[in-house]
C-alpha cells in the first residue's frame, strides 16, 4: 500500500535531503525549504499554498507523476522522470525549473514563470508539452527576450518573444502553446505545411513591438517540401504573409508585429480568388442557374477536364494534383444559392497575359466559383498577391476572359471581398476581353455562351467541328428520336441531365434558337486570352 505524507504544521523547515517515496500532500501548512534542502518525491505531489524558501523539490518517480499546485508556486523544481510529469491544475514557478529527464504535460492547465524565474536543461524530450488549451506563460515587467520551453512529439520547439518599446501593466505576461496538428484553417489543397502550429497571446502589454520566433524540426515537423514553406499568421479570419520570414537553415520562423491572439504557422504561400460567372445553358433568367446535374447526382467527384473527351481542349498548367470533391459537397445547402451547378475550368494569368496556373473548381447557383470543398474561394498555390486576370471556361460553353488592362485584380491570402472579386456577370464591356459578341447578355447580366457541345472554341450549327453534328451524330449516334437520360454529357446543352434532339427542353433548340437566334449560318467564336 502506498503511503500518503500530509503536512499540516504551520512551518516545516528542511535543511537536508529528504526522500518522499510516496504521495506528498501539503494541506493548510507551509513548507519552507532552506538553502541546500532537497525534497525528492517519487509519488504525486499537491499543495494548497505556495512552497517557500530557496530549496528544491525533485520529481523522481519511475511512473508518471502528478503535480497539483492549485495555482500556487514552487520556487525550484527539478524534473527527473522519464515517464513524465502531468499537471493537475495550474501552477507557477518563482525561481528555477531544471529539466534533467522527462517532460511536464500541461494538458488543460497553465504553467507560469514569474518575472525572475528561469529554466535550464530544456531539449529533446525535456520541455513543457501543451495541447490546444493549457498555456505556458511568462510574466514580464520589462522589454527583452523571453523563451517559452515548449515542444511536441519528443522534439523541443521553443517559442521566443522579443519585446521592445512596450509599456507593461499589472500582471503582464506573454504566453504560447503548441497544438500538435496541422492548422485546421489551412487551405485544403495546401501540400507543404507544418504538422503543428503555435497559439500566442499576451496581456497588459501595449505599444512598441511584439515579435515572435518559432522553431520547427526538420525530421518531424512538416509535410511536403521545406523549400516551399513560408511563415503565415492567422488572426481568426484571415491569413497573412506580411512581416513573416523563415530561415530553413536554422528552422526558425520570425513574425514581426504580432497581435495578441494570433496563430503562427508555416506552409506554402497561396492566393485566393473570388469570382462569379453565369452559364447560359443553366441560366434561369433571374440571375441564377438551375442545379439539375447536382440534384440528379450526375456531377463527377473528380475533375472532368483531366479525362476524355475534354482533354483535347483543356490542359492544366502548374496544377499536377487532381481536384477531387467529397460526395457531401453535392448535398442541398441551407442556402439554395450555394448549391453546386457544375465544374468550371479557371485560368490565372499575370498582368502581361502569361498563363501562371489553372484550376478546376465548382460554380454555385448564384455564380460564385468555389474550391472543391464547395465553400471556400479558389486556391492557387505558391503565388503572391500581384495583379492577375482570370479566364473562366466550361466544357460546353464558350469561355470568358477579364481584360488585361481594365480588370486585373490583386489576389490575397485573406478571404477575398467584393473589392477584389472577378464578377463577370456585371463587368462593363471594357472589363471583358474581346468585343460584345464574346458574351451572351440577358438584361444586366453578362453570361458565358452555351451551345459548345464539341468543347472547342466555337458554337456553330454547320461547318467543321460543328455542334449540331456532335449532338446528333456523336452524342445520340444519329438517332434524332433517342433520349439519353440521367447523363453527364457535353451534349446536354441546357444542363438538365438529359440529351435529346426533339421534344420538350431539347438541346437542339438550345443551340439553334437560344444561342444562334435561329440562324444556322451564325458562328460564335470564343474570345479569350490565349498563351
Amino acid at each position: 500500500m502506498k503511503k500518503l505524507y500530509m503536512l499540516t504544521a504551520t512551518w516545516v523547515v528542511l535543511m537536508a535531503f529528504q526522500n518522499i517515496q510516496a504521495q506528498l500532500v501539503i494541506n493548510g501548512a507551509t513548507l519552507y525549504l532552506e538553502s541546500g534542502a532537497v525534497v525528492t518525491v517519487q509519488g504525486n505531489f499537491s499543495s494548497t499554498t505556495d512552497i517557500q524558501g530557496p530549496g528544491k523539490i525533485v520529481m523522481n518517480g519511475t511512473s508518471n507523476q502528478e503535480i497539483n499546485m492549485n495555482g500556487y508556486a514552487i520556487p525550484v523544481l527539478e524534473i527527473n522522470n522519464a515517464a513524465n510529469i502531468t499537471l493537475i491544475g495550474n501552477m507557477k514557478l518563482s525561481s528555477n525549473l531544471l529539466f534533467t529527464n522527462g517532460r511536464i504535460m500541461a494538458g488543460v492547465n497553465n504553467f507560469t514563470f514569474s518575472p525572475s524565474a528561469t529554466f535550464t536543461g530544456a531539449g529533446a524530450g525535456k520541455y513543457i508539452e501543451t495541447n490546444d488549451i493549457g498555456q505556458v506563460r511568462k510574466e514580464v515587467t520589462a522589454v527583452g527576450s523571453y523563451i517559452l520551453p515548449i515542444g511536441k512529439s519528443n522534439v523541443y520547439l521553443p517559442l521566443q518573444y522579443d519585446l521592445s518599446g512596450n509599456t507593461f501593466g499589472s500582471g503582464a505576461f506573454v504566453s504560447g502553446l503548441i497544438v500538435p496538428v496541422s492548422h485546421p484553417k489551412k487551405p485544403i489543397r495546401s501540400e507543404d505545411f507544418l504538422t503543428a502550429y503555435w497559439k500566442t497571446s499576451y496581456t497588459n502589454i501595449t505599444g512598441g513591438a511584439v515579435n515572435i520566433t518559432t522553431t520547427y524540426d526538420d525530421a518531424n515537423s512538416y509535410t511536403g517540401s521545406e523549400t516551399f514553406l513560408n511563415g503565415l499568421r492567422y488572426d481568426g479570419t484571415n491569413w497573412s504573409l506580411t512581416n513573416n520570414t523563415i530561415n530553413t537553415t536554422s528552422n526558425t520562423v520570425t513574425f514581426n508585429g504580432v497581435a495578441t491572439g494570433t496563430d503562427l504557422y508555416a506552409m506554402n504561400k497561396f492566393v485566393l480568388m473570388n469570382a462569379k460567372v453565369l452559364l447560359q445553358g443553366a441560366f434561369d433568367g433571374t440571375g441564377k442557374m438551375t442545379d439539375a446535374l447536382r440534384s440528379l447526382n450526375l456531377i463527377p467527384l473528380s475533375d472532368p477536364y483531366r479525362t476524355a473527351p475534354y482533354t483535347s481542349f483543356f490542359s492544366h498548367t502548374n496544377n499536377a494534383v487532381t481536384e477531387v470533391a467529397n460526395a457531401n459537397v453535392f448535398a442541398a445547402q441551407a442556402n439554395a444559392d450555394d448549391n453546386i451547378v457544375d465544374w468550371v475550368f479557371v485560368e490565372l494569368r499575370n498582368a502581361s497575359g502569361t498563363l501562371i496556373q489553372t484550376r478546376s473548381a465548382f460554380v454555385q447557383k448564384d455564380g460564385d466559383i468555389v474550391d472543391v470543398d464547395g465553400v471556400n474561394p479558389l486556391y492557387f498555390k505558391n503565388l503572391v498577391g500581384a495583379g492577375y486576370v482570370i479566364t473562366v471556361r466550361h466544357r460546353n460553353h464558350l469561355g470568358l476572359s477579364a481584360d488585361i488592362v481594365n480588370y486585373t485584380k490583386t489576389l490575397s491570402v485573406a478571404n477575398p471581398t467584393a473589392a477584389n472579386q472577378f464578377d463577370f456577370t456585371s463587368a462593363t464591356d471594357n472589363q471583358v476581353f474581346g468585343d460584345a459578341s464574346a458574351f451572351y447578355t440577358s438584361g444586366a447580366f453578362k453570361i458565358l455562351w452555351a451551345g459548345n457541345a464539341s468543347s472547342n472554341n466555337t458554337s456553330r450549327y454547320t461547318g467543321p467541328s460543328n455542334d449540331h453534328s456532335y449532338l446528333l451524330s456523336t452524342a445520340l449516334s444519329g438517332n434524332s428520336s433517342a433520349v439519353l437520360s440521367s447523363i453527364y454529357s457535353s451534349g446536354d446543352l441546357n444542363m438538365n441531365g438529359n440529351v435529346r434532339y426533339t421534344g420538350p427542353s431539347n438541346d437542339h433548340s438550345v443551340l439553334l434558337t437560344n444561342v444562334l437566334a435561329g440562324n444556322s449560318s451564325t458562328v460564335i467564336t470564343q474570345q479569350i486570352i490565349t498563351p
